[in-house]
């Protein structure tokens, strides 16, 4: 896949394996339409919402807020998607008024940023919307919260995987 060509071997990254990306594909699957808009967080070398892109999705956009990771993420992402370079969770202020079916995100373990951002991505979310966090098991995020009810969580050795799902706000 075209995605793989490049996932680099350095201290700072930590890029989603196989077989985790595999299993967030199968659980995404029933929720990929053709017009569906990707967010990649903390978007690494771009593999998860490049994968999207192969599996259907429309449009990619990828935030990224380490320098040192920007020249593969932009070399892996090429024309396929928009790029933007800042720090979570104050770069979603870049994104003001978009909104995702879609959100991605594999922040570094153990950091504030993480949940931080989760929280804020309600604006971001259309109604129906999947938000998958990648996070290491002993992390704590919420289960329920605000508009969201949680579909399924995974665990892989010491990754877990929790999906996220926007429900209908009654009036």
């Amino acid at each position: 896949m075209a995605f793989n060509k490049r996932l680099p071997s350095k201290k700072w990254m930590r890029p989603t394996t196989s077989k985790t990306r595999e299993s967030l594909l199968a659980t995404l699957a029933p929720y990929i339409e053709p017009t569906s808009k990707v967010l990649d967080l903390f978007a690494g070398t771009g593999s998860l919402g490049l994968a999207l892109l192969e599996e259907g999705c429309q449009e990619a956009t990828f935030v990224e807020g380490d320098r040192r990771s920007l020249n593969f993420l932009r070399e892996n992402v090429g024309s396929k998607g928009k790029i933007i370079c800042g720090l979570l969770p104050q770069a979603l202020q870049r994104l003001a008024g978009e909104k995702f079916d879609i959100i991605v995100a594999d922040p570094p373990y153990n950091s504030q940023e993480g949940p931080q951002t989760l929280l804020q991505l309600g604006a971001y979310t259309n109604e129906g919307g999947i938000i998958v966090f990648e996070y290491h098991h002993k992390e704590k995020y919420p289960e329920d919260f605000k508009d969201f009810k949680v579909l399924k969580s995974k665990r892989f050795g010491e990754t877990a995987l929790t999906f996220w799902q926007k429900i209908k706000v009654e009036d």
